[in-house]
C-alpha cells in the first residue's frame, strides 16, 4: 500500500483508463492521496502561457477525467499539463512526492525503437515505484 499515488492516464481506450484508475485505488492506503496526470504532448512546452487551444483541450481532458472518476467512485486531484509526457510525469511524480507511479504501456513500434518510449525513461529515472500495467498482447497464432 501506498501513500500517496500518480496514476498517468494517456490517450487509450476508457477501459484502459478504468483499468489504471481501480488499480491505483487498490494500492492506495486509507487517506491517501492519488493524483489522475494526464499531459498534452502537442503542444510546445517552451511558452509560458498556453494559448487558447491548449487551455481549451487541458480543460476538457479534466472534465472527461473528473467524470470518469466521479462515475467510479475514485477520489482524486486531476493534473493535466503540456510538455513531453515523461519529463511531465517525472516532475508531478517529484512534486507530490509520489510513493508509486502507475502506467500502461502499449506494444512497442518503431518510433519506440528510434526514440526510445516514455515508459523506459520514466522506469530509468524515476525516484519512486513504477507499476507498469503491459498491453495485451495478440498471441503468436492470432498474428497476421
Amino acid at each position: 500500500m501506498y501513500d500517496r499515488v500518480i496514476c498517468a492516464i494517456g490517450l487509450g481506450s476508457r477501459e484502459r483508463a478504468e483499468h489504471l484508475l481501480r488499480t491505483s485505488n487498490a494500492l492506495l492506503t486509507p487517506g491517501g492521496e492519488l493524483t489522475v496526470v494526464h499531459i498534452i504532448e502537442r503542444f510546445p512546452s517552451a511558452r509560458e502561457n498556453p494559448d487558447v487551444r491548449a487551455v481549451s483541450a487541458i480543460g476538457e481532458a479534466e472534465e472527461k477525467l473528473s467524470v470518469l472518476c466521479r462515475r467510479l467512485g475514485i477520489n482524486a486531484q486531476i493534473d493535466v499539463r503540456t510538455g513531453t509526457a515523461s519529463k511531465m510525469l517525472l516532475l508531478v511524480a517529484k512534486e507530490k512526492r509520489a510513493d508509486l507511479l502507475v502506467l500502461a504501456t502499449h506494444a512497442s513500434d518503431i518510433f519506440d525503437r528510434i526514440f526510445g518510449s516514455t515508459t523506459e525513461y520514466v522506469i530509468q529515472h524515476a525516484e519512486c515505484s513504477v507499476l507498469v500495467d503491459r498491453a495485451e498482447r495478440t498471441p503468436l497464432s492470432r498474428r497476421s
